[in-house]
């Protein structure tokens, strides 16, 4: 195996940054972060793996699992080369179930399977996962970018149509997981705000590139391609530094007021202020079970439009399957 540093885990919630400050990061030759995001490193690793420092998997097993996971058709759909069961051979060399992801993130980073420097990977949900990437991945660092919750709320209504009610409530349930599993990381995490981000692009970049211990490079400063599809930022190369504070206009301050108190004990720690809530209030769950199905409903719609019928639906049914491992 190579002997280069790594992984490095990006989380968040989504709408929060992850894919900007990804595709920032790795502008710089010494960071290959892989393309598209994984989601399968749990389900894959729970279902045949046992010992992390043992990678002792059935191959044929383990590569059917993987190819039939939503990765691969985002991964061809974007034009990348896949891996194929040739392919997953390289993985017999693993030791670990480290060095066995090692080689498939590789095999998907922008330089390919000749990609060196630090890897890693962009998953905002994994910040729900940090203890057990931790497990499985011993020398793993954590970047985790915070948004505002009321502009996170707006930007995945705009994007998916979500409820901005269950966006809060997702944003303080991710909030939570990470206050719990941050004392355990020690040195190895490090939360980055997006509007500090935007505002002082190069001081947090350096900020990063201290952490990560990998030199800062200016070209980190711009992007070669837009980085976001959806949303205001849709085809900007350049970060958009006003892009924040936008639920003041978007938001009712009945509607601001009811996220505010949803996210209300999770967000003291951050350089948020409440506007209108003084308590916290959480949704009840008969109205957080109406609203994930109707959200959910809402997600499928949004993958059949962009991938066709019969994708759409494989999307849906692989994360479904994923979702469902990772939450034992």
């Amino acid at each position: 195996m190579r002997n280069n540093s790594g992984p490095l885990f990006l989380v968040g919630s989504p709408r929060s940054g992850t894919k900007l400050l990804r595709d920032l990061l790795n502008r710089n030759s010494l960071i290959n972060l892989c393309n598209p995001e994984t989601y399968f490193v749990p389900y894959l690793f729970q279902k045949h793996g046992g010992d992390p420092g043992k990678f002792d998997a059935d191959i044929d097993q383990l590569f059917n699992d993987f190819d039939s996971m939503p990765f691969q058709l985002y991964s061809r759909a974007m034009g990348k080369p896949v891996m194929t069961r040739a392919d997953f051979e390289q993985l017999r060399c693993a030791q670990t179930w480290s060095d066995a992801f090692e080689i498939i993130f590789r095999f998907y980073s922008d330089d390919g399977t000749d990609a060196q420097g630090l890897w890693g990977d962009k998953t905002p949900p994994y910040v729900l996962e940090m203890d057990l990437l931790k497990k499985i991945f011993p020398t793993a660092r954590f970047l985790h970018i915070i948004r505002d919750p009321r502009d996170v709320a707006v930007s995945a209504h705009r994007a998916w149509g979500h409820n901005v009610l269950r966006v809060a409530k997702k944003w303080a349930r991710d909030m939570h997981a990470a206050h719990q599993s941050a004392p355990n990381l020690g040195t190895d995490y490090l939360s980055v705000y997006y509007e500090s981000l935007l505002e002082d692009p190069e001081t947090e970049l350096r900020r990063i590139s201290e952490f990560l211990e990998q030199p800062f490079d200016n070209i980190m400063m711009t992007l070669n391609v837009p980085s976001e599809n959806l949303g205001s930022a849709k085809g900007k190369r350049q970060i958009d530094q006003c892009n924040f504070g936008k639920y003041r206009q978007a938001l009712t301050p009945q509607r601001q007021k009811r996220i505010e108190e949803i996210v209300f004990d999770v967000i003291e720690d951050t350089p948020y202020e409440m506007e209108y809530a003084n308590r916290h209030k959480p949704l009840s769950k008969p109205a957080l079970v109406g609203l994930t199905v109707a959200d959910g409903l809402k997600s499928m719609a949004h993958v059949v439009r962009r991938r066709g019928l019969v994708n759409g639906v494989r999307v849906t049914i692989g994360r479904r399957i994923q979702k469902k491992r990772n939450s034992h």
